[in-house]
C-alpha cells in the first residue's frame, strides 16, 4: 500500500524544481521517495553542499594516519653526490623500490 504526501512550497520554488526534475527525467513522486529513503538511511535531512571556501579540519588521529600513509609511500632514493640530475638513475632506483612494494 502507498501513502499520499501533501506539501506546501512557494510557487517560484515549485516552478524551478519542476523544471530541474524534468531535465533530470525524474517525477516529483520519485523525488519524495528518494528523500524519504535518504532520511531512513541517514537519519538526517539532506544538507546543502558546503561551499569550497569552507575547509574541513582533520582530527589529530586523521592527521597522524595521513602522515603515516604519506611517509609510507615516499621513496628514499640514494643519489650519488656527483650526479646532480640523471633521469635514468632515478628511474632505475624508483623501479627497484616499486618492485619491492609489489
Amino acid at each position: 500500500m502507498s501513502k499520499m504526501v501533501s506539501a506546501r512550497i512557494p510557487d517560484a520554488l515549485f516552478d524551478q524544481g519542476s523544471a530541474q526534475l524534468e531535465d533530470l527525467g525524474v517525477t516529483p513522486s520519485e523525488l519524495i521517495k528518494a528523500a524519504y529513503e535518504y532520511v531512513v538511511k541517514e537519519r538526517a535531512l539532506p544538507q546543502q553542499v558546503r561551499p569550497i571556501s569552507q575547509k574541513r579540519k582533520l582530527s589529530k588521529q586523521q592527521l597522524q594516519a595521513l602522515r603515516a600513509k604519506l611517509s609510507a609511500c615516499s621513496l628514499d632514493l640514494d643519489i650519488p653526490a656527483d650526479v646532480s640530475y640523471d633521469k635514468s638513475l632515478i628511474r632505475e632506483a624508483k623501479a627497484v623500490h616499486y618492485e619491492a612494494l609489489a
